[in-house]
């Protein structure tokens, strides 16, 4: 066989170089190994704005995901057909959720959903508003203890049990406003919206003591993240001066909405004797700003209103909410007198209507004025 002037022979020559080809490659592949994309995984995302170094920023990071992470699981354990209600859970949004995926949920307890309680004129004020009788079948009402899930399930088509974030709590009573119980309440509801979210579902969540007379979705626009009544408006929907009502807000489902959620609730830790929306609050300007960035709207009081700023003009009134109303005997009072005003509006002539002679009747009231 013939050499080379290295002495070396061709075939060895091949060889070599094959083997060294190898080496490179597995060097390269090495070297690059991971995901060929980023990964959807929303948990991994949750971080607070934070100053200071970079490490003192990961370890934030990282204490916020691993406080809501020990939220779910606590949840998990609380709930030993947790797979089981999840798929149901999930089968029931498909059932409600409108053509563009928005599926609009509300919750109560035992207190909230008896016969001639906030329930019955919640769902009245759908039969009585204006081109709205159809977004009944739309909704999810969340019931927070068995018999407010049996009394649902009397009325409507859709109704989910939500077990509390605390075990043995009983949310089944008329809870007193900022009781430890009232807190475990509202804080349990946040918990099942991030799922619908993580579920792929635009979420419309509005509060029981909420009339609706018209549609509020025109009021929503495609370029916010989140939209959200407000307590008292100040005239810009796009300023976070404006106080924010999270009993009537709106979630489109995005990754960023779901991370924002999440950094919400996680945010109780930081405030642990408010209600989510007093947090929300607080919070607004970090959820705002990088790295979450959502994009905050507000509606004006005017149409997506409540007592305590409330919408003078019927002609332009979406919803009304029992805000600055404390007590559920003052928050269902109010409530039928203003579904039985509405009816008033309606039931005159258009002329009349259009022409704002028609309005709210303030007498006896506990709360309205």
């Amino acid at each position: 066989m013939a050499s080379s002037k290295s002495g070396l022979s061709p075939a060895v020559i091949f060889l070599l170089g094959a083997a060294s080809a190898t080496v490179l490659l597995v060097f390269f592949f090495t070297a690059t190994a991971g995901p060929a994309w980023p990964t959807t995984d929303i948990s991994a995302s949750r971080r607070q704005p934070v100053t200071g170094s970079a490490s003192a920023r990961a370890a934030k990071v990282t204490a916020v995901s691993e406080q809501h992470s020990g939220a779910r699981s606590r949840a998990r354990k609380a709930s030993p057909t947790n797979a089981t209600d999840d798929d149901a859970f999930a089968r029931m949004l498909r059932r409600a959720a409108m053509e563009d995926g928005t599926v609009i949920m509300t919750s109560v307890n035992e207190a909230w959903a008896a016969p001639g309680s906030l329930l019955d004129s919640f769902l009245e004020s759908f039969r009585v508003g204006i081109n709205i009788s159809h977004f009944v079948k739309h909704i999810v009402v969340v019931a927070m203890d068995e018999g407010a899930h049996r009394r649902c399930r009397s009325l409507h088509p859709h109704c989910h049990l939500l077990l509390p974030d605390v075990d043995g709590l009983d949310l089944s009573g008329a809870k007193s406003y900022m009781t430890k119980d009232y807190l475990d309440l509202v804080w349990s509801k946040l918990r099942l919206q991030h799922r619908v979210l993580l579920l792929g579902y635009n979420l419309l969540f509005t509060d029981v003591d909420v009339a609706w007379f018209r549609d509020p979705r025109v009021h929503i626009t495609a370029a916010a993240d989140i939209t959200t009544s407000s307590d008292f408006y100040f005239g810009d929907p796009e300023s976070l001066g404006n106080y924010p009502n999270t009993g009537f807000i709106y979630f489109k489902a995005t990754a960023r909405n779901a991370r924002a959620m999440a950094y919400w609730h996680a945010a109780r830790a930081r405030f642990p004797k408010e209600h989510d929306q007093f947090v929300f609050n607080e919070i607004k300007h970090e959820l705002a700003a990088p790295p979450i960035g959502v994009k905050i709207r507000f509606v004006e009081s005017a149409a997506v209103s409540g007592f305590c700023q409330l919408g003078r003009d019927l002609n332009r009134i979406a919803t009304v909410h029992m805000t600055c109303c404390i007590g559920l005997e003052n928050k269902l009072h109010d409530l039928k007198r203003i579904v039985e005003d509405w009816k008033h509006y309606v039931s005159r002539p258009v002329w009349e209507r259009q022409a704002g002679r028609i309005g709210w009747r303030f007498d006896g009231g506990k709360c309205i004025h």
